[in-house]
């Protein structure tokens, strides 16, 4: 029978009292370094954020929490607030990387978050859509809601239901944004990319008039033919010599006469 999403409202509470286990018991005595004190409050928080359905917040404040001081219950508790967000893939994703943690810091899980562990990774691997994938041109670059598409093993690709964007580019095509719905039962995706329209190279600007060989040619004419008029006029008309005479200062004097007492 298949679990709502409340159910793993029920397992918070558990996974909480696995997280404190390791604290208390490493610690001894001692008190918890401020870190420990920060993510205990952080998971606190997320706990009773998930436990009003506000589960983008819950997922927040684990990853917060398993930043500060990284545990497999955090994770777990991660892996849960992506299930009811419907990030199956990523879901998934998170329980695998849990386990291959802890199994390199040899940090050993124990049987019950285990159990849980991978009942939640069954539950969200069954509602990954997985897909053949098509592009044209082949090599075309794809990305879903602005992350590089996951492919599985076999080569299709791992999609969580519901509506998506994707984002289809390859050089020489125009990038293409399509949005499209997927649902169960869906066994291929087409996604095309137009070629891009051809560019014209701009046209070569008309050099200036005076860079032109018709304006030189005209130039050269005017100078050719404004001299010639020049040579005709000095030959057909010669200065004509003027006659000696008496300087100019002596012609048609008048001089007045003489007053005699």
């Amino acid at each position: 029978m298949p679990r709502s999403p409340l159910r793993w409202l029920a397992v918070a509470p558990v996974v909480a009292c696995l997280l404190v286990a390791p604290i208390a018991l490493g610690a001894g005595p001692a008190k918890p370094t401020p870190e420990q004190r920060q993510a205990r409050a952080l998971f606190d928080q997320g706990l009773a954020l998930s436990d009003e359905g506000k589960w983008t917040e819950a997922l927040e404040a684990f990853r917060k929490s398993d930043d500060i001081s990284p545990s497999t219950s955090v994770r777990f508790n991660i892996a849960a607030s992506l299930r009811a967000l419907g990030r199956y893939v990523e879901a998934r994703d998170t329980l695998d990387a849990a386990v291959t943690d802890a199994e390199i810091r040899k940090v050993p899980i124990k049987p019950s978050l285990k159990t849980e562990i991978d009942k939640l990774r069954e539950e969200v691997s069954g509602k990954i859509i997985r897909i053949e994938l098509q592009t044209s041109p082949a090599n075309a670059d794809v990305t879903v809601d602005g992350m590089p598409i996951k492919l599985a093993t076999d080569g299709r690709a791992e999609i969580d239901p519901g509506k998506h964007v994707f984002v289809i580019g390859a050089k020489g095509h125009d990038t293409t944004t399509v949005t499209k719905t997927v649902s169960q039962g869906d066994t291929s995706l087409t996604l095309t990319a137009p070629r891009a329209a051809a560019v014209e190279a701009p046209k070569p600007k008309d050099p200036p008039f005076y860079k032109r060989p018709w304006f030189w040619g005209t130039v050269g004419a005017v100078v050719v033919g404004a001299a010639a008029v020049t040579t005709i006029v000095l030959v057909t008309n010669p200065e004509t010599p003027t006659t000696a005479g008496p300087p100019p200062s002596t012609v048609d004097r008048v001089f007045p006469a003489l007053v005699r007492f």
